[in-house]
């Protein structure tokens, strides 16, 4: 049996973090169903690189059921309460008060179903000077100080992948499961909320220590680490790349005496610590650069290793999805679509025994009538429905 087998998720979602939320539970069983406007959820449109689909679309919504609803029609709102009234789990992402709006919050479904649990996510909160603020994964970025850290001393630079969305997510998973896990025990439902900035801000880690105590901002170090040296991706002779991470001062003797051959470096008063190799950084790091071009990758990788130290490729997107170790471990599997089969990676949580939840990329209102048939419309009432433009 999946992790999730029997819950059923009712998720009102645009855009990616949402999706992903719902996306996550589906994959380890949930039945999810998607609720999207007439027209589809935005990221339908993206573009058409998936045989037609757009990638996002197919990255997103596997595994879901599609409910083409509109949810501003009276009718609309009850399909939904009455959908709402045999869930376990609701969960939105449109801005602050949209759902209030449509009748649909926290209050209207307890009112139907006293022990819903019931999610927001949005970009800065339910509350706050911010609360209506739009907010994308780009400018949370910016808001929560990513991309100020990120980039070159001469210019910064965003994180290329949805880091903010995918996280808001993850966190809206996690309190889904920890409520779920409540209501097993005390049969009390409830509500619950994240924010895109506030679950960016927690990932900063280690970093705002630096100020609370030192008063000090992050400088940007390109591919280096901040606080660690040497550590990050450097060119060999052969012109290709390869990562090497020095986290203790163990592996950096054995890097001195074992893989560049230097254990001058070990005498040496700037480098005799970590906090001392930051600070002289561009004398240790403009010498090792010079040393690392003098062999190929694959020796410096095989010394790497060798000494027990983390290393390893700089792949490109190519050699990413051609990895031996996910082509090894299966990763990478094919949904059924209206389009044919589409490649996408599954889900990294194995549960032993049991093969991933990997079906299908529903269709726009793919599942109008298998939903509503079961809330006990006929096919009369689902083609007034239609005409009234309803679903």
């Amino acid at each position: 049996m999946t992790p999730l087998a029997g819950i059923k998720v009712l998720a009102v979602e645009i855009g990616a973090a949402g999706p992903w939320c719902s996306r996550m539970l589906a994959d380890m069983g949930a039945e999810v169903v998607k609720v999207e406007p007439l027209e589809g959820d935005l990221t339908r449109n993206w573009d058409s690189v998936c045989n037609g689909l757009s990638a996002a679309h197919v990255f997103l919504n596997r595994n879901k059921k599609s409910l083409a609803l509109n949810l501003k029609s009276d009718e609309g709102r009850e399909i939904f309460l009455r959908l709402a009234a045999e869930a376990d789990v609701v969960f939105e992402n449109f801005k602050p008060g949209v759902v209030a709006r449509l009748g649909i919050d926290y209050a209207d479904v307890r009112a139907v179903k006293a022990d819903i649990i019931y999610g927001h996510i949005s970009g800065f909160g339910q509350d706050g000077p911010y609360r209506d603020e739009k907010a994308y994964d780009m400018i949370i970025q910016g808001e929560a100080g990513y991309i100020l850290m990120t980039g070159t001393p001469e210019a910064p630079a965003k994180i290329p992948i949805s880091v903010c969305d995918e996280t808001a997510g993850f966190y809206a998973a996690l309190g889904i499961l920890g409520l779920l896990n409540r209501r097993h025990q005390s049969g009390e439902g409830g509500e619950f909320e994240v924010s895109m900035l506030e679950c960016a801000a927690t990932l900063l880690g280690y970093v705002p220590h630096f100020h609370w105590h030192r008063g000090e901002e992050p400088e940007r170090t390109g591919m280096r680490h901040g606080l660690l040296t040497p550590y990050g991706p450097y060119k060999a002779g052969d012109d290709l790349w390869f990562s090497i991470a020095v986290l203790s001062e163990a592996a950096w003797r054995k890097l001195c005496e074992e893989v560049v051959e230097a254990p001058e470096f070990l005498a040496d008063e700037r480098f005799k610590n970590n906090e001392l190799r930051i600070t002289n950084r561009a004398a240790l790091e403009g010498r090792l650069v010079e040393l690392f071009m003098g062999k190929p990758k694959s020796e410096w990788l095989k010394r790497l290793r060798a000494a027990g130290i983390p290393c390893g490729g700089v792949n490109t997107l190519g050699e990413v999805l051609d990895h031996p170790q996910l082509k090894a471990r299966g990763a990478i599997g094919e949904l059924t679509s209206s389009v044919g089969p589409l490649k996408e990676f599954l889900s990294p949580i194995r549960v032993s025994g049991e093969a991933p939840v990997f079906d299908h990329l529903p269709d726009l209102g793919e599942h109008n009538e298998e939903i509503l048939q079961k809330l006990g419309y006929d096919a009369e009432a689902l083609a007034r429905l239609k005409q009234l433009g309803v679903i």
